[in-house]
Order: structure tokens, then C-alpha cells, then sequence
């Protein structure tokens, strides 16, 4: 009875998929190896389904760090200081930046501040859309502000109408409400300034600074443009120091061919590509063709 239910459902095999065949007349002898050799081929195929899907998924999920200074994986947002205490000699600073952003098409979004702020890019946008505002930050023949006997710069639209006072703690705040408008759950704040912001400011300054250093949603980094002793002992008091970026470590924030070669290698790609691979011998092994031993009269 066993033997006539498995010819049945070998009959009811697709066309494409029967071989060529003889009568055997022991077929029941089959049954336990051809139950098993099913199994092991529908668990491999889950197996391998599972693997490859992980593998692509992974695969799809890797990115190198753009800018080495900043944490991987977070969303990060410029808060540009464009008060006129920032003089020009932190251009190059604020160049070296906006230019490594742009060359490293990194996710950006920006901030400008200076007695207000207001948000010029939102979170997410392409680096390379920093690109245009580099050239009020490169010095310039024929520009028309400049340090005594020092570079040239182009006048920027907000020199005017922009660039009264200063209020930090504004800018910072208006940061974490686009991070919780746009659902970021990691993001990083940039602070680049001379961290000069006005008397009427500092106590809003400091509780700003006291929550961003304990908040587990939002990272602080600080590019300090040349400040005064006060202002960067008052900051650095209540954040650290751990914070702050150099403006040397800005020229390192390229994408090189040895960080592309670690980030196209990551342990957790190659170890669901080495089951894939342990799967698919598996595979080889257990699902081969069934072997029958010969008769002994055969055999002799």
C-alpha cells in the first residue's frame, strides 16, 4: 500500500521534472531515503533563500563613514554661525567642510544663524547642494570684504539683514525640532561658530548644551572658529572636550581606497555569505543522487 501511494504521487510529478526510468520492483526500499533526501532539499532551499536574502540585504546597507569626524549611520545637520564675530579668517574652516560634504555627496542638512536661525537645507539633502555656497567662503580677487593685507571674500546675501547678534541656543534647538519633525531617531548637530553668543543668551546656551550632551537621540560635534578663551572654556566645561572637531582632521574626511575596501567587507556580509556557501556544498552533498548497492549475485 505504501509502495502504490508513492507511485502515485511520482505520477503526479510534473513532465519536465521525470527522468527517464526503469520498472523497479522494491520501490518501497526508497521510501525512507526519498523522504529524507526531501526534506533536506526543502530545508536547504529555505536555507538558501534565508542566506542570499540577508547577503543582498546586507549588501544594500553598506556605506563608508563619509567624514571620518562624525558618527556613522547618523543624519547630520550644519548649524552655520553667520554672525559678524565670526571673522574671516574661519572661512577656510567653514570651507574645508562645506567641501568635504559636497565632494563626499554626504546627507546634510543646514542651519543658519545669527541673532535668529532659520533652515536653509532640510535633513537628508545631497552634499553636493553645499557646492554653491563655497564660493562666499573661498578667497577671491574680486571680492569686496576682506582682513587688512588678507584675502578677498564675496559679500554673502545675509551680511546685512543677518549677521547682528548672535543667539546659539536658538539655532541648537531649532536642530532638534527638525530631527523630531523629519522622525530621525540618530542624528549629529555641527556647530561651527566662534561660540561668541550674546550675554542674554547664556543661561538658554548652557541648558541647551546640558541636554544635548545627556540626549540618547541626537550627538553634539563643535567646530570652534578661532574663539575666545571665555566662550570655549564656558562651553567645554559643560560638554567636554570630546565634542570638538579639529579643523585639521577636516582634510581627512575623504572617502579613501582603504576605507572603501573595509566598508565593501564588513563581518556581518561575510558571514551569512560563508553559510551561503557551506549551504549550496550542503546542498552537494546531502542531495545527491540516490546510490543503490548492488546485488550480491550481481556484485560476485
Amino acid at each position: 500500500m505504501p509502495e502504490r501511494r508513492l507511485l502515485e504521487r511520482l505520477r503526479r510529478l510534473p513532465t519536465a521534472l521525470r527522468q527517464p526510468a526503469i520498472p523497479l520492483a522494491d520501490l518501497g526500499l526508497l521510501r525512507r531515503p526519498l523522504v529524507r533526501t526531501t526534506a533536506a532539499r526543502l530545508g536547504l532551499l529555505v536555507a538558501l533563500a534565508a542566506l542570499a536574502a540577508v547577503s543582498i540585504w546586507r549588501a544594500t546597507q553598506l556605506q563608508a563613514s563619509a567624514l571620518s569626524f562624525l558618527p556613522h549611520r547618523t543624519s547630520t545637520i550644519i548649524v552655520l554661525d553667520q554672525s559678524k564675530s565670526v571673522y574671516l579668517s574661519g572661512y577656510r574652516e567653514i570651507a574645508g567642510l562645506l567641501g568635504a560634504f559636497a565632494d563626499a555627496d554626504a546627507p546634510v542638512g543646514l542651519i543658519m544663524f545669527s541673532d535668529s536661525a532659520y533652515e536653509l537645507l532640510p535633513p537628508g539633502s545631497h552634499g553636493s547642494e553645499l557646492r554653491p555656497l563655497l564660493r562666499y567662503y573661498i578667497p577671491t580677487k574680486g571680492g569686496s570684504k576682506s582682513l587688512p593685507s588678507g584675502p578677498q571674500f564675496i559679500r554673502t546675501p545675509w551680511d546685512i539683514s543677518f549677521s547682528g547678534g548672535t543667539k546659539i541656543s536658538g539655532a541648537l534647538q531649532l536642530g532638534e525640532r527638525l530631527f523630531a519633525r523629519d522622525h530621525i531617531q540618530h542624528g549629529t548637530l555641527l556647530l561651527i561658530s566662534d561660540l561668541d553668543t550674546a550675554d542674554t543668551d547664556l543661561p538658554a546656551f548652557a541648558k541647551t548644551l546640558t541636554q544635548l550632551r545627556s540626549s540618547p537621540t541626537v550627538d553634539l560635534r563643535v567646530l570652534a572658529l578661532h574663539p575666545d578663551p571665555g566662550p570655549l572654556h564656558f562651553v567645554r566645561k559643560i560638554i567636554g572636550k570630546q565634542p570638538f572637531v579639529s579643523a585639521s582632521g577636516l582634510t581627512e574626511g575623504h572617502v579613501n581606497s582603504t576605507q572603501r575596501f573595509q566598508a565593501a567587507s564588513p563581518l556581518w556580509l561575510v558571514i551569512p555569505a560563508l553559510l551561503l556557501l557551506a549551504a549550496l556544498a550542503a546542498n552537494e552533498l546531502l542531495c545527491n543522487r540516490i546510490e543503490l548497492a548492488r546485488p550480491r549475485e550481481a556484485a560476485a
